[in-house]
């Protein structure tokens, strides 16, 4: 059988742009992919930097770049915004700290500098009986509780939770402090150096840091009944080893 040469031109046009077509196709995945990988490896490099600039957030400290693809954003010097959080982050005494902060405007030129943070921070009962132990190592802990009603601590203290310490948080001058209501033995008050703590606050402030970083200061603080729920705003500000 003969083959009509229109056909077989037909044909082999027809190969030609299945061919083209495969070629493309498999330059555009690859490309992707490549652009992919990168991505992901800025964004490794963004979540270490920040894990070595701030320890305190602790291991698992999750960093993202919101709004866009963070190669681009690097490629410009400039991220419109990074969110980063951590359930185990660490603040003086206080450990297992909740942390969602929001830092704005990061820019990388230079000396990396933000224009703007806004941070949560959560900090659980639990985080507190354990500062309440490290404070006054001679008094055990039984448990601690909020009272969101009194805006509150309660802590029970010595053997069987005989005692009540009571902590009220105290926002001035930008931080938070835990300063001593009372303590209670038996139902009956005493003084609480009876604990080894002075009067006006739990040891050092119940470990709080001397400077907030990023200029960050406390606007709020409240009691609920998961814990202490504090918010804290900062201007601009230099980024350390980012």
């Amino acid at each position: 059988m003969k083959h009509h040469p229109h056909a077989l031109t037909r044909t082999r046009a027809a190969l030609r742009r299945h061919l083209a077509l495969t070629v493309t196709a498999t330059v555009v995945l690859l490309a992707v992919l490549a652009a992919g990988a990168a991505e992901y490896t800025v964004r490794d490099v963004i979540r270490g930097r920040v894990a070595k600039a701030a320890p305190g957030l602790g291991d698992e400290v999750a960093v993202d770049v919101a709004g866009g693809w963070a190669l681009w954003d690097v490629a410009q010097e400039s991220i419109p915004r990074l969110d980063i959080s951590s359930d185990d982050a660490r603040v003086g005494r206080l450990s297992q700290v909740r942390v969602r902060a929001r830092l704005d405007d990061v820019r990388l030129s230079g000396t990396a500098t933000v224009a703007g943070a806004h941070v949560d921070v959560t900090v659980s009962t639990q985080s507190l009986a354990g500062a309440i132990r490290d404070a006054v190592p001679s008094g055990a802990v039984a448990s601690v509780t909020a009272d969101p009603a009194s805006g509150r601590v309660v802590a029970n203290v010595g053997p069987g939770g005989v005692g009540q310490l009571t902590l009220r948080p105290v926002l001035a001058d930008g931080k938070v402090t835990l300063a001593v209501d009372g303590l209670t033995l038996f139902g009956r008050s005493v003084p609480t150096d009876r604990l080894g703590i002075g009067d006006g606050g739990l040891g050092p402030q119940a470990g709080a840091p001397k400077e907030y970083p990023l200029g960050l200061a406390a606007t709020s603080v409240e009691v609920r009944p998961d814990g202490l729920h504090v918010a804290l705003t900062g201007g601009p500000s230099a980024l350390a080893d980012i």
